[in-house]
């Protein structure tokens, strides 16, 4: 199934699919199965400390100053992104709950990024964020 996933990454330019797959399937190739553990657990973890280290470098190159934080909190387009801040945060949480306690959600969660990425022009960084949206999709129906 894996070797299914890393072609279907490849075929539809999805690399980062592609290289995940491709590494737990050398994992599995080099019978470090132990590994499978820790990267389930600590796997997300590293990939948020990546992920909010990249969004927290304008900070650090000047490209984001105090004053430039004073003012976008105080325009319209700072206001919206602080609501779209607090929305994606409460779906990601959903997302990893959801993750968490209906892994079966993983492989549909999978199809939608792929025809995505391949068709749609997307960018597979948001598994968490589709299970998050999967979640509330999955409340409504459930209400």
């Amino acid at each position: 199934m894996l070797l299914g996933i890393f072609i279907i990454g490849v075929v539809g330019h999805n690399k980062i699919l592609a290289a995940a797959s491709g590494i737990v399937l050398i994992i599995g190739l080099l019978d470090l199965h132990r590994f499978y553990s820790l990267l389930e657990r600590r796997g997300i973890e590293a990939g948020l400390l990546f992920l909010t280290t990249a969004v927290l470098v304008p900070f650090a190159t000047g490209k984001v100053s105090s004053g430039m934080l004073r003012d976008t909190i105080t325009s319209s387009a700072g206001l919206a992104a602080v609501i779209g801040g607090l929305t994606g945060a409460y779906l990601n949480a959903q997302g990893l709950d959801m993750i968490h306690h209906k892994p079966e959600i993983i492989p549909g969660i999978l199809i939608g990024v792929i025809i995505s990425v391949t068709f749609l022009g997307g960018v597979s960084v948001g598994p968490v964020m589709a299970a998050g949206i999967t979640a509330v999709i999955m409340s409504l129906f459930q209400s």
